[in-house]
């Protein structure tokens, strides 16, 4: 079931999934050569297209992908969700991109899945309980 979703641009070119709570410290200072993701236990930072050449579509589905066409996720992070709320949106929280998803706290799945392996233009996150 999909449960949000937007369109917007992304300044720094990242996507980042987290719980409200996060401090970002648990991600690493560096980030590889080519990487798609990076994930910390609270956050998720996914590489996606940077907004001078397109805006970015995130889905935001409940437990399975709507539409059900085969692809292997890029990536299966899990997520500790302690304060409930799971926040989808860019690196400054800005309010034209940033989502909010109210979850039971626990720890979650996070299935992403991108219309291109780098830089992608399309994002659809499933979120599962782990």
């Amino acid at each position: 079931m999909l449960i949000r979703q937007g369109t917007a641009p992304y300044g720094w070119g990242l996507l980042v999934v987290s719980d409200a709570g996060c401090t970002f410290e648990s991600l690493p200072e560096q980030l590889p050569a080519g990487w798609q993701f990076v994930a910390g236990g609270d956050v998720v930072v996914f590489s996606v297209e940077h907004m001078q050449f397109a805006d970015v579509t995130v889905r935001v589905w409940r437990d399975r992908l709507g539409h059900g066409d085969g692809r292997a996720p890029v990536a299966s992070v899990a997520l500790a969700v302690a304060s409930g709320r799971l926040v989808v949106g860019d690196v400054g929280e800005s309010p034209e991109v940033t989502m909010h998803v109210e979850l039971e706290p626990g720890t979650y799945i996070i299935d992403a899945y991108f219309d291109v392996p780098l830089g992608p233009e399309s994002v659809d996150l499933v979120v599962r309980p782990a």
